[in-house]
C-alpha cells in the first residue's frame, strides 16, 4: 500500500477532512451550507442527530463508506472521537468562591470569603 492510498480523500473535500479534525460540527455545517455534504445512505434525521451528538464518528462513517477503513483519515477521526468521549478529566479545575455576609444587631456587616478547589 502506497502513501497516496493511505491519505486518499475519495469524494470528500480535503478542506472538510482537515477542518473537521478540529471543528467537526462547524465543518459539516459549512459543507451542508455549500451543498458539498458527503453522499451517504443515512436518513436526514440520523445525519442530524449524529451531527449533534457524535460529529467525529459521523465523519469517520463518511470516510468509511467513501474510501474504506484502510485510510489515515478514518483512523484519525476514530481515535479523536474516542478521545473526545473520554475527555480530559483532570484538565479543568474549578474554583468555588463563597462569600458570606453577616449583619450584627448593631448594624455592622462582616463578609467572609472562602475559596476551595472543586
Amino acid at each position: 500500500m502506497d502513501l497516496n492510498h493511505l491519505i486518499a480523500t475519495g469524494h470528500l473535500a480535503a478542506w472538510l477532512l482537515v477542518v473537521g479534525l478540529f471543528f467537526p460540527r462547524l465543518a459539516l455545517f459549512f459543507a451542508w451550507l455549500g451543498m458539498v455534504y458527503p453522499p451517504n445512505p443515512l436518513p436526514d434525521l440520523v445525519n442530524f442527530l449524529s451531527w449533534l451528538f457524535f460529529p467525529r464518528f459521523l465523519m469517520a462513517y463518511y470516510i468509511y463508506i467513501d474510501v474504506g477503513p484502510n485510510n489515515l483519515w478514518f483512523w484519525a477521526y476514530v481515535i479523536l472521537g474516542i478521545a473526545g468521549l473520554f475527555g480530559e478529566t483532570g484538565f479543568v479545575h474549578r474554583r468555588v468562591i463563597r462569600k458570606r455576609t453577616t449583619v450584627s444587631r448593631d448594624g455592622t456587616t462582616t463578609t467572609t470569603v472562602e475559596e476551595e478547589e472543586a
